[in-house]
């Protein structure tokens, strides 16, 4: 016997009967724009989607992941959980684009801590002002992450400041502790 054989699949008529299909799935997010709504506990797929095109950019993409990442960021809705994630991957690929973007996230006590995180990162003064002017802004264990920044990146411009937080009876133990230890690591960074 002999086999029928299947005809040819045209693919413009294949794409003409597909076009008729109605999918009751809706459109899908766009993984970039979805990652600034994700929620602890949540489906973090499309972070890990994310995540894995930040980490394999080339650099020549990085420029367009950074974009992408701000543009999540600066979304009206972006939940704190969002808020973090882009900041992780905005350690990875920003650059003094992004200070502009995380400098405001700095005086939120929330979100100071993934700013920061980002900042680090990033080479350039405009980071180092940034953090310094963050300091009037934050009290207790903030204020204390922040000043470590400021010390890890060896902001020697911040000494006046830091001395000046180091003595004031008014700043938390933790805050005094961590300007004394900034200011003894940027002297012996120094030397």
């Amino acid at each position: 016997m002999s086999e029928k054989k299947r005809p040819a699949l045209d693919p413009a008529a294949e794409a003409a009967r597909n076009a008729d299909r109605k999918s009751n799935a809706g459109p899908t997010p766009d993984p970039w724009e979805a990652c600034a709504t994700l929620e602890y506990g949540g489906d973090r797929s499309f972070a890990w989607s994310v995540r894995e095109q930040v980490v394999r950019a080339l650099p020549e993409e990085k420029a367009r992941a950074e974009q992408s990442l701000l543009k999540a960021l600066g979304r009206k809705d972006c939940t704190e959980a969002g808020r973090a994630f882009l900041c992780q991957m905005l350690a990875l690929v920003g650059t003094s684009k992004s200070v502009a973007a995380l400098a405001p996230l700095l005086k939120d006590p929330k979100s100071a801590d993934a700013a920061r995180y980002a900042l680090e990162a990033i080479p350039g003064p405009e980071v180092d002002a940034a953090l310094r002017d963050a300091l009037g802004s934050l009290s207790g264990n903030p204020k204390a992450g922040l000043i470590g920044s400021i010390a890890k990146r060896r902001d020697t411009t911040a000494r006046a400041v830091l001395a000046g937080i180091r003595e004031n009876p008014s700043e938390t133990p933790i805050v005094r502790e961590a300007a004394a230890r900034a200011l003894d690591h940027l002297t012996t960074a120094k030397s």
